[in-house]
């Protein structure tokens, strides 16, 4: 899937399950489409999973970790999700250890699990992070890339980590 076919995914969700203004209530989204969202004492490096069986969904996110990594997670789970890399109707797992960079070089397949993750964390920073809100902001602070208050002050206001939205910034306006 496209980039851009992810962020038109992105948008028609918000608009059709949220609001359209930051921060992104993820958990509501998620809920709004007969998901259950739940704390769970995960272990080690797992972040979060979703569990697809007979009679709905659920995405799981480790308590333990920080409110910002919670939303990216569900963001991300949701993501899996909504680009349909489940069966519905088959019971299936998703379980994710922490974010992983998946590299290629051009003419290289990407092996469809590194393509799942790829487009699963794509979808969860045009969830958080969409980009008819982002921009605005970014031309409203006339942006400095080498700026970390202006990223910090960004990721504040879309309750994201400064990370992500480092990234986020990055992927816009590359």
């Amino acid at each position: 899937m496209t980039n851009a076919a992810i962020n038109s995914k992105a948008t028609e969700i918000i608009l059709q399950f949220g609001k359209m203004e930051a921060p992104i209530r993820v958990d509501d989204i998620a809920r709004a489409m007969g998901l259950k969202v739940v704390a769970f004492p995960l272990e080690g490096d797992v972040s979060g999973l979703l569990l697809i069986e007979a009679d709905g969904a659920t995405i799981g996110y480790n308590q333990n970790e920080a409110r910002v990594r919670r939303r990216y997670t569900v963001a991300h789970e949701l993501g899996h999700y909504c680009l349909g890399h489940t069966q519905e109707g088959t019971p299936s797992v998703f379980v994710d250890k922490g974010y992983r960079v998946y590299f290629r070089r051009p003419g290289q397949d990407e092996p469809s699990a590194a393509r799942r993750e790829r487009e699963a964390n794509y979808f969860a920073a045009c969830l958080l992070m969409p980009e008819q809100l982002l921009v605005p902001e970014v031309d409203k602070l006339e942006f400095d890339p080498g700026n970390e208050d202006a990223i910090k002050h960004l990721a504040k206001m879309f309750d994201v980590s400064a990370t992500a939205m480092s990234y986020r910034i990055q992927n816009l306006y590359a």
